[in-house]
């Protein structure tokens, strides 16, 4: 084991034997749900713990942990995460994530937890491992304990929306999400959102004429989760791409030829690469535009102002020729990179009552050309349902005008926030003193699937906590050590002292 020096031990060691070394992309979740049956219920079994599992017909599965002797009548407790992760790397070879463990590492400074060239996985590994670990400590005595892990949470909360509480027996009604990402930290309440999907099918024909090709390729971006990272000034690579394309065609003809960028709904694309081709006559000028544009963004993004870091440190912008390829047409080519240049990016608007809360955001996620169809995705977040709905109807117009079919997903629902909440009162006692400091009451504008959980389950009381992590769904993903004894820690205590409580 790389982590089995880390503590507390049972916390690490589910997360590297269990989630490191098993396969579990969203929508292959099938081999970490066997692991996750099979794993748990042989260490249950050689503890002595009474454990049962029940797994629903999308794929979720509810872990039941039997109450101490005398606890019986106790509260349950519910813990709740989901076994999916986001795959991306950056290694030049690539990474085969339906075959190959996780490269995990310990970084030399001792204080993170990494992967080498890949997404760590930690969201939400290391939240699940703290539950799992709770339920197969034999020295916690407890009610009634209960861990719900979910499928497919990464690609639209899809484990969440198929959910069956009853066919699962879900009993109680105090939840405890793990999918937080910061230490001293209780996350009451989330965004809403849905996806939306512009695609076209066009033919692809021989570009006529003398005409040059070209790749147009934005790479290095640091991309970023579309929730808690969209408010940061980090670059999306379909948008720079967009903004250099849009150039082009304000002063000559363009064929686009394909274009590529972003893999995730719920990731800013790191990088984007388009084909296109120009009149021959043509190319030395759009190799001038080509290079003013690349100055200009690379002027506010690579450039450090009043001595802090740049904002994108290793963003590339380079083209080159290539050779020929079919094309759409030259009014299509012109429709596509203006409406996927006007398309929003980013927060669209800060909440009124939140201070730094982005309320309303939209993130031109994936462009992604195969044959003759064309498709964009866009994943738009937001804490008001009637603004989330404001907002995909205008991209729904946006793309409309410029001939898109436009598919959009039903909205799934935010979380309202419940500050006076009996449970919540008891956690962020019991944090306290685990934390040894104050703890702060937040909203988030990611998504979380309490929402969906608590529509699912009328009057369940939600938490969520989780220890600090950084860029997650991208390769600088990384988890702190120091975190993960305190959450353990709150967990025990939480769970130990509820049948004590008022809650």
């Amino acid at each position: 084991m790389v982590l089995e020096s880390l503590e507390p031990k049972p916390v690490w060691e589910i997360f590297e034997k269990v989630f490191i070394a098993t396969p579990r992309e969203s929508k292959k979740e099938e081999k970490i749900r066997a692991k996750l049956k099979t794993w748990i219920s042989e260490r249950a079994k050689s503890l002595g713990i009474q454990l049962t599992i029940s797994e629903d017909a999308a794929g979720n599965l509810l872990m039941k942990r039997a109450p101490s002797r005398g606890l019986e009548s106790a509260p349950a407790l519910l813990l709740q995460g989901h076994m999916d992760m986001v795959c991306e790397t950056n290694r030049k070879g690539g990474f085969d994530f339906n075959t190959s463990p996780i490269p995990v590492r310990v970084q030399d400074n001792g204080e993170w937890v990494d992967a080498d060239g890949t997404t760590l996985g930690a969201d939400n590994g290391i939240g699940v491992a703290l539950g799992l670990a709770l339920l197969l400590d034999p020295k916690v005595k407890s009610g009634p304990l209960e861990l719900l892990i979910t499928v497919d949470e990464e690609t639209g909360l899809v484990g969440a929306f198929a959910l069956e509480p009853k066919a699962l027996g879900i009993k109680s009604k105090l939840l405890i999400n793990v999918d937080s990402e910061k230490l001293g930290v209780i996350t009451i309440g989330s965004a809403g959102g849905g996806d939306t999907t512009l695609s076209k099918n066009l033919k692809a024909n021989k570009v006529t004429g003398k005409a040059a090709f070209y790749q147009l390729e934005t790479t290095g971006l640091l991309g970023g989760h579309s929730g808690v990272d969209i408010h940061e000034h980090r670059a999306n690579a379909n948008k720079l791409a967009a903004r250099v394309m849009s150039r082009l065609v304000k002063e000559m003809n363009v064929h686009l030829c394909e274009w590529n960028g972003g893999s995730k709904h719920n990731a800013i694309a790191r990088e984007s690469r388009v084909k296109f081709a120009v009149e021959s006559g043509k190319a030395a000028r759009a190799e001038q535009i080509l290079e003013q544009v690349r100055f200009k963004i690379l002027s506010y993004y690579k450039t450090a102002a009043n001595a802090t870091k740049p904002l994108e440190p290793d963003i590339s912008i380079k083209w080159s020729k290539t050779n020929p390829v079919p094309a759409f047409s030259l009014d299509e080519s012109k429709k596509i990179i203006t409406s996927i240049n006007i398309i929003p990016h980013g927060p669209i608007r800060f909440s009124p009552h939140v201070e730094g809360l982005v309320e309303t955001s939209n993130n031109v996620a994936i462009i992604k050309t195969d044959g003759a169809t064309i498709e964009v995705l866009l994943s738009t977040r937001s804490s008001v349902d009637a603004e989330l709905e404001v907002v995909r109807a205008q991209l729904s117009d946006i793309a409309s005008l410029s001939g898109w079919d436009v598919t959009q997903n039903p909205m799934y629902p935010g979380w309202n926030p419940e500050p006076n909440s009996p449970f919540l009162k008891f956690i962020r006692e019991h944090y306290e003193v685990a934390a040894k400091a104050k703890v702060k009451i937040e909203a988030i504008h990611a998504g979380l699937e309490c929402g969906i959980i608590g529509a699912k389950i009328p009057g369940l009381q939600m938490v969520s906590i989780g220890p600090t992590a950084q860029n997650s769904h991208t390769p600088d993903e990384r988890v702190k050590i120091s975190d993960i004894p305190i959450l353990y820690e709150l967990l025990r205590s939480v769970a130990e002292d509820l049948p004590n409580s008022q809650v």
